[in-house]
């Protein structure tokens, strides 16, 4: 089985620092406002291959392995985003932001003649991002913002697996993850917005730890999202 040894551990705290230093570094400018959002939405993971190490006995591999979201069975699909606005003349600009993402990657594969019978990350594909967006001047009767970003963190899956007849559920680190997206936040009523977003995560070679054994592959999964944001600040 795959030791978590000191570079993996590096990594972790190397990712962590990277998203404290993005929220410690948020500007406290009299001329900018924060936006507090939270969504709900749905998540569809790319078929992928998996890679079974077990402590004792050769690796096997699971090739096309599906799998289901199931946003709207609980626990839920949701997330939270808070985000920077500087003050601008009406032209676009930047804003640094601090999201985490709630989604569901349940496996479906025939388990027949496999070490590893079931895997599902039904308590969380999970993740912690740092993001860097950018808002377009507004538009839609000065009502709407376009908004693209892009951001790096970590992914904190809770990871469900049975290999070999033992089953087993724990919270781990899952390596360094991305997003790339774009949205719009539109205002309803004062600093009240609706905003919506598409969005591509990633994280690459992850490897996981179940009973007795290390699960590895990489996870692209695409994401709609659609909830509320409220704007707190001067404005």
């Amino acid at each position: 089985m795959r030791p978590a040894g000191r570079w993996t551990a590096a990594r972790a705290l190397a990712s962590l620092l990277t998203v404290a230093i993005l929220a410690l570094a948020l500007p406290t400018d009299a001329r900018a406002d924060w936006l507090f959002g939270a969504y709900m939405g749905a998540a569809g993971t790319n078929t992928n291959t998996l890679t079974v190490t077990p402590a004792s006995g050769p690796t096997s591999t699971l090739a096309d392995v599906e799998y289901v979201g199931q946003a709207f069975r609980s626990p839920i699909y949701y997330g939270g985003r808070l985000s920077w606005l500087r003050h601008g003349d009406g032209s676009g600009t930047f804003s640094p932001e601090l999201e985490w993402t709630h989604a569901k990657a349940i496996a479906e594969f025939d388990p027949t003649g496999q070490d590893l019978t079931a895997f599902q990350q039904s308590h969380g594909l999970n993740f912690l991002l740092g993001n860097l967006a950018y808002r377009t001047a507004p538009a839609c009767g000065m009502r709407c913002m376009f908004v693209a970003r892009g951001g790096v963190g970590i992914s904190t899956p809770h990871v469900e697996s049975t290999i070999r007849g033992q089953h087993q559920e724990q919270y781990q680190y899952g390596g360094v993850a991305w997003q790339v997206g774009g949205g719009v936040e539109y205002r309803l009523w004062r600093r009240v917005y609706a905003v919506a977003d598409a969005r591509f995560t990633g994280v690459s070679d992850k490897h996981l730890h179940g009973a007795g054994a290390d699960i590895s592959g990489t996870f692209f999964t695409r994401h709609v999202d659609f909830g509320v944001a409220v704007r707190v600040g001067r404005q």
